[in-house]
């Protein structure tokens, strides 16, 4: 009998998206799973074969050498990252890794050195001719006041974020006086939208990582889950987000929109992504779709999808083992609506 293939996620197992991909995994039942986080108690533990506590990525150097190290003493055949922040170090470390006896199911070096950075990326796009909200690059509080400025602040609605990050970290809204005065009492807890002299405040004069100020779209938000063969777009499920807690969707719907389809399938192939991929988009006032983000790995709420009667996690593994699949999604699927909730576990 072969042995059964082995699969290592070096990170995440405390991430909210975690148990969703690995019930997907769990319908291969053979398949061994490994999985990494840095917290000792990550509720990831309660549901991989074997959990290992790993070190930050933050320290690449620790961090890629436990990488290898478990791969040799595991027999790791799949390495499959979930967490943004270790993608372009897996990536670059992808020759030791094949060493090591696994393959790393992730895009290149080069496609995520501008997928997963949000100014080269939208600067990107410009080329391509795709829509793009109106945006500006900012370091300083002196850039960020003449830019929220330029792009209309006191008419409209702006958003930003840093242009390296991971998930909803350093997300913030910017609405004019008139709008916070009307609105504030009817916001959740969370992410308060502030007027720009109220931010102004709270950032500092200057800072390290660049925020990519941009306007804050009104129309339907959509996640868009692919699977991608170097480039070329095997499958591609658009999805509404018509509920999110914390940045993270827990309502929607699948949605079968043409255009947005080909604008990903568009994207995707510039890029050259490999892979599961998710793009976030949003419409204009007019409905048209624009790109928000990449993100070059499996999303967090790509279990649904299989729902639709497609196992993105599986069938991504299956590609990069030589076995892909041709299925498609079913008619019947598109419209439904889906929702999400919590569960609980006992970690030792």
């Amino acid at each position: 009998m072969s042995n059964p293939i082995c699969i290592f996620i070096p990170s995440g197992a405390g991430a909210p998206g975690f148990a969703g991909i690995i019930r997907c995994l769990r319908e291969q039942i053979s398949w061994r799973i490994i999985a990494g986080d840095t917290n000792p108690l990550a509720y990831g533990q309660a549901l991989a074969d074997v959990f290992m506590q790993m070190p930050a990525s933050n320290d690449e150097s620790l961090f890629i050498d436990e990488v290898i190290a478990v791969c040799n003493k595991e027999k790791v055949n799949i390495v499959l990252p979930i967490t943004t922040r270790e993608l372009e170090i897996l990536a670059i470390n992808s020759d030791r890794i094949q060493k090591a006896g696994a393959q790393l199911l992730l895009s290149s070096a080069q496609a995520l050195s501008i997928a997963n950075n949000k100014g080269k990326l939208y600067e990107f796009v410009q080329k391509l001719h795709l829509p793009i909200p109106e945006y500006r690059i900012v370091s300083d509080a002196a850039a960020f006041e003449k830019a929220s400025i330029e792009l209309g602040i006191k008419s409209r609605e702006l958003c930003f974020k840093p242009v390296l990050g991971n998930g909803s970290r350093g997300f913030g809204r910017m609405v004019s006086f008139q709008q916070n005065q009307t609105n504030w009492m009817d916001q959740k807890a969370g992410i308060l939208p502030l007027t720009l002299g109220e931010w102004l405040q709270r950032l500092p004069k200057h800072w390290e990582m660049p925020l990519l100020l941009s306007r804050y779209l009104p129309g339907i938000e959509y996640s868009v889950d692919m699977l991608c063969n170097q480039g070329k777009t095997l499958l591609c499920i658009p999805r509404t987000r018509d509920k999110m807690i914390g940045g993270i969707s827990v309502a929607g719907k699948f949605e079968q929109n043409f255009g947005l389809i080909a604008f990903c399938i568009q994207l995707a192939e510039a890029l050259h992504l490999h892979g599961p991929i998710g793009m976030q988009w949003k419409e204009d006032q007019q409905g048209v779709p624009h790109l928000l983000e990449i993100n070059p790995r499996l999303q967090g709420t790509t279990s649904v999808v299989a729902l639709a009667g497609l196992n993105i996690p599986v069938l991504a593994i299956q590609m990069l083992l030589g076995r892909p699949s041709s299925q498609t999604v079913s008619n019947g699927v598109w419209g439904k609506k889906f929702v999400r909730f919590w569960d609980e576990r006992l970690v030792e």
